[in-house]
């Protein structure tokens, strides 16, 4: 089992993980510390890298998005109550699919949301914050390295604070 950040890291970049989309629980766990990873492919990825030892998935919610220039912007709440259609919810499925497929991972479910278990000490801007360092020097269209990059920063972030079942 690694025990310093640099074994983690190298073990990290050795591979992805391997686990199904059906591992991860619909039970809600027990901790005060969630992070919401809307469908997309960029937290669909933290999602599971993060694994089914901290994460749920429960039906996504899709919010009201409002018109802008033929296109939409997603929104915080309510605003024109005009909310994502049926064609919408479809279209950011097959690109979390196809972001998803080029870094080597299997599909999601279709119409699910993660919540992530923020182990004490670490906060939502921690995890983001590696996450998007690690995928800072690596090429956008290198979906593979950038995957495995991003699972080596989560786990050198988590290490020590996350059981070796979690691994």
């Amino acid at each position: 089992m690694p025990i310093n950040d640099n074994e983690v890291r190298i073990a990290a970049l050795a591979g992805l993980p391997n686990w199904s989309w059906s591992d991860f629980t619909e039970n809600v766990m027990q901790t005060t510390n969630l992070m919401r990873l809307e469908p997309n492919g960029w937290l669909a990825l933290i999602a599971y890298l993060a694994g089914p030892s901290w994460v749920y998935q429960e039906p996504a919610r899709y919010d009201p998005v409002v018109e802008t220039d033929g296109g939409g912007q997603r929104v915080g709440g309510p605003a024109d109550g005009t909310f994502s259609s049926e064609e919408d919810i479809s279209g950011i499925h097959d690109d979390m699919v196809q972001y998803l497929a080029d870094a080597g991972l299997p599909a999601p479910p279709r119409a699910v949301q993660w919540m992530l278990c923020l182990p004490d000490g670490v906060t939502e801007r921690d995890l983001e914050g590696v996450c998007l360092r690690a995928a800072r020097d690596v090429a956008p269209d290198d979906h593979r390295r950038n995957a495995l990059e991003v699972h080596a920063a989560m786990r050198v972030l988590l290490n020590g604070r996350m059981s070796p079942l979690a691994w």
